[in-house]
């Protein structure tokens, strides 16, 4: 699976999770709308897997980002979009499951958001 390959499907993936609500990011342009997902390459992007006997596989990013803090953000808001997109990337098929971080205020781009970071690998080789 190229890289390129796995953004594009990933986002879809996202995309599709069932909500109108829920908007998809995968260009680092850095501008963005809330309520949203942003998927972007982890860190490491391309790495020897456990998961998958030291092949080298992609992880990605999958932010999902309610509002400013100083909105009306709300957990809710947050488990309902956490849900939906969960159950979306589990029956996407050459792909872990996701892992969620804990919710925390993150900043992206000097304003703090309300945001929850999950991070997914490929099971296909780079």
């Amino acid at each position: 699976m190229t890289l390129r390959d796995a953004r594009v499907e990933l986002g879809n993936a996202v995309a599709a999770a069932d909500s109108p609500a829920i908007r998809v990011y995968s260009e680092p342009s850095g501008t963005f709308a809330t309520p949203c997902a942003r998927v972007h390459p982890a860190s490491p992007w391309v790495a020897p897997s456990v998961l998958r006997a030291g092949k080298r596989t992609q992880r990605w990013e999958v932010w999902v980002v309610v509002g400013k803090m100083d909105s009306t953000a709300s957990f809710e808001q947050m488990e309902l979009m956490v849900g939906k997109i969960t159950t979306a990337l589990d029956r996407l098929p050459g792909w872990s499951l996701i892992i969620w971080d804990r919710p925390a205020p993150t900043d992206m781009g000097g304003t703090l958001y309300l945001a929850v970071r999950g991070t997914i690998e490929t099971s296909a080789e780079v």
